[in-house]
């Protein structure tokens, strides 16, 4: 709106000209020439005689357009990737019926130019903010060089001997890489093209990544095995590399693309999830995810992005590494662009290329409730679910099922997950007999004093079954959404120190659910690779992956700390702890032979103190689970062996293998065995080892449990569990 003194004198300066005109003579005639009319076709604000892209809302600049096509619709349609991204300028390479260059401005929201590749093949882009230029290596091993519109060199701005495979710029100077020299060779180059240094038994890498806080390259070894994470420090002032080296791991860890080190220089992510802390470069966890790209934003926050089918996933992480928050966008986001605070997504859609303003929220749907306590973040209408089911317990201010955008209906039994449908029940208590489904449990234990738990993986419940009540409790809901599924854990643990119940998913998150009372799942630690074993092992919890050398055990105590951690060990499928001696039973199922092994774990620090096997090396058959003794002298396995734990010799072989056993507490043994008929047999040895009794379930053979003093035989019977008591 003008100020009125201004709208005055325009007005008064528009009707002199009419007037000057003829307009205010002639027949005494005081009416206004008919208005001129603005034609803007697509409705852009633009008219269309100065709209370089009048039938295209998405441009009307000539800049961002080329005959009447804005750059923003025709990017959508090649293969386009970024090749430069600082400073608030975005170069893209497009493939379509040629070989293009175009570069953005975020600051103007402009495009700066467009050109054709031609003349020499392509293979490496890099784009200098400190050089203000955009460099192209071909594979004659010539780097072209091209001004931030574009404008192509008349001149080589630089070469190396042999194709340019690599080129990115690390502050004041831009690195090549080729295959010349002892390996491969990194040569150096100032902004005049001169070379500064170069140094070979050097390697190719598909990743680079330049801190600038350090004046740090860092990159791979891709052409070597085991491949790693390396780097090279770059004096700005000489453009010399002063110092190089690699992580102490050497193929331990998994090495993919791409890199991302935060803006302070101390952390390294790749595309594993791993994060390792600068510059020692020493492991530090992982995220549990592998992100198609990542970048570091405000507040030492992490922001991945993730293909989740024809939209992207971006979750944000806390510089503690704590999932914050997380949001599916439409389409493809090629890159994230920074200016400041201002985090920029570069989406491809199927129409057009779109640049979103991303403001990162701790309540993304609005809705009152933050993001970590809202168990439907993307949707205002629900926020609270007890038991975990996908249920709200109910609707939020006066919303109903009607307007939930994610197809959300009420829980009628908000405490129940067998239940969540008014006619599941009374309208009061669920009818779990109604609900629970037909299935074969994947791991039976029990607390030892009251309840025994059964897991389904392919259901995603933790099945409970009291001791006092002789009957079903509501089952613990499991698992962790993955894109647009439910991922399961692969293992589970109780921990009676902890009072936690301990889970293992394939992405390498460990996760518990606490006896106390809580129903939730709540995030504790994150491995490198697949859980393949979880163990208590008294004041501490095992977990056991397959990185470093052979395999990694890893201790933590209860708040997640990493106490220890060893290589060069091995995955088991069965655990056992001993606390009279500080030791866990396992075997090197990934070996062979395999054989009975043990740990000794330092109750007081958490440290692998000790560590040795049996005598025999795959002289017996070795087969799970294992069961210690209660008074911790004896241990027996699943083919009927019993060692003595003071030097793991066999005291006595049972004669026949079985499915689960259990120690009472005068020293008897209790075996479960299928006797193929469809039916089970538990069989009670005495502290002699001589067989005493049998009985006869029916059903197939899941466990045999102890809990509260008692032994309960679990059968599967018409396609069920079925908890029968024995009487010893």
């Amino acid at each position: 709106m003008l100020p009125f003194s201004i709208r005055n004198l325009t007005v008064a300066v528009l009707a002199a000209i009419i007037a000057g005109c003829g307009g205010g003579g002639g027949g005494g005639s005081d009416a206004p020439p008919p208005p001129v009319a603005i034609i803007d076709t697509d409705k852009d604000g633009v008219a269309d005689s100065a709209d370089a892209a009048a039938n295209d809302p998405l441009c009307s600049a000539a800049s961002d357009a080329s005959n009447g096509i804005c750059y923003l619709r025709t990017l959508a349609s090649p293969r386009l990737k970024i090749v430069g991204n600082a400073d608030g300028k975005i170069v893209f390479n497009s493939e379509d019926d040629a070989l293009r260059l175009y570069t953005y401005d975020l600051k103007t929201k402009h495009f700066l130019g467009r050109v054709n590749i031609s003349g020499y093949t392509p293979k490496t882009y890099a784009y200098s903010a400190d050089h203000a230029r955009v460099y192209v290596g071909d594979t004659d091993g010539k780097i072209h060089s091209y001004s931030e519109s574009l404008q192509q060199s008349a001149t080589i701005f630089a070469s190396v001997p042999a194709s340019v495979n690599g080129l990115v710029a690390v502050g004041k100077y831009l690195m090549a890489q080729d295959d010349t020299g002892a390996w491969e060779s990194h040569h150096l180059f100032d902004k005049l093209g001169a070379k500064v240094d170069s140094k070979d038994w050097n390697y190719y890498s598909r990743h680079y990544d330049w801190n600038q806080a350090t004046s740090t390259l860092y990159f791979f070894r891709d052409n070597s095995s085991p491949n790693d994470l390396m780097f090279e420090v770059i004096d700005q002032a000489t453009g010399k590399i002063t110092s190089s080296g690699e992580s102490p791991y050497h193929g331990a860890y998994s090495i993919i693309g791409p890199i991302r080190s935060n803006p302070a220089g101390t952390k390294v992510l790749l595309g594993s999830g791993d994060i390792y802390a600068a510059p020692g470069l020493t492991w530090q966890g992982n995220i549990g995810t592998t992100p198609a790209d990542a970048v570091w934003i405000a507040n030492d926050e992490l922001l991945t992005l993730s293909p989740s089918a024809d939209k992207t996933r971006l979750t944000r992480f806390s510089a503690a590494r704590t999932k914050v928050e997380e949001l599916l966008v439409d389409g493809e986001v090629l890159g994230v662009s920074i200016i400041g605070s201002a985090n920029y997504l570069v989406v491809k859609k199927t129409t057009h290329i779109e640049i979103v303003n991303y403001v990162p929220s701790d309540d993304t749907d609005g809705d009152g409730v933050a993001n970590l306590a809202d168990k439907f973040p993307l949707d205002k209408t629900a926020a609270v679910d007890s038991d975990n089911d996908g249920y709200p317990d109910a609707f939020l201010g006066g919303f109903t099922a009607a307007d939930s955008t994610t197809g959300l209906n009420k829980d009628f039994y908000p405490n129940d997950a067998s239940c969540h449908a008014f006619d599941q029940g009374d309208g009061v208590n669920c009818n779990a007999a109604l609900t629970t489904p037909a299935y074969v449990p994947d791991q039976v234990f029990s607390d030892g004093a009251d309840t025994i738990y059964l897991l389904s993986r392919q259901h995603g419940r933790l099945y409970r079954w009291s001791k006092a009540t002789g009957a079903y409790l509501a089952p613990l809901v499991i698992g962790q959404k993955v894109n647009q599924a439910t991922a399961v854990p692969d293992v589970v643990t109780l921990s009676a120190e902890h009072k936690r119940i301990y889970f293992g998913y394939q992405s390498g998150l460990i996760t518990y659910i606490s006896l106390a009372g809580d129903p939730r799942e709540t995030p504790f630690a994150v491995l490198a690779t697949r859980v393949g074993g979880l163990a208590s092992v008294g004041n501490y919890l095992l977990a056991q992956d397959d990185s470093g050398a052979w395999a990694s055990h890893y201790i933590f105590d209860s708040a997640a700390k990493l106490t220890d951690n060893k290589e060069w060990n091995y995955f088991s499928r069965s655990y056992a702890w001993n606390p009279s001696q500080s030791r866990v039973y396992f075997f090197r199922d990934d070996t062979s032979p395999n054989d009975l092994m043990y740990e000794t774990i330092d109750q007081a620090t958490g440290k692998i103190v000790g560590n040795g096997d049996s005598p025999y090396h795959g002289d017996y058959p070795i087969q799970g689970p294992i069961r210690v003794s209660g008074g911790g002298g004896r241990i027996v396995i699943g083919s009927g062996i019993i060692y003595s734990t003071s030097d793991l010799t066999i005291v006595k072989s049972l004669g026949s293998s079985f499915v689960d056993a259990q120690w009472l507490d005068d020293g008897s043994l209790v075996t479960i065995e299928s006797i193929g008929t469809g039916s089970t047999k538990v069989t009670l040895y005495n502290a002699s080892l001589a067989m005493v009794k049998n009985q006869v379930f029916a059903g197939a053979p899941h466990a045999l449990v102890k809990t509260g003093g008692r032994i309960y035989a679990v059968t599967g019977v018409d396609g069920k569990p079925m908890i029968n008591f024995f009487v010893p």
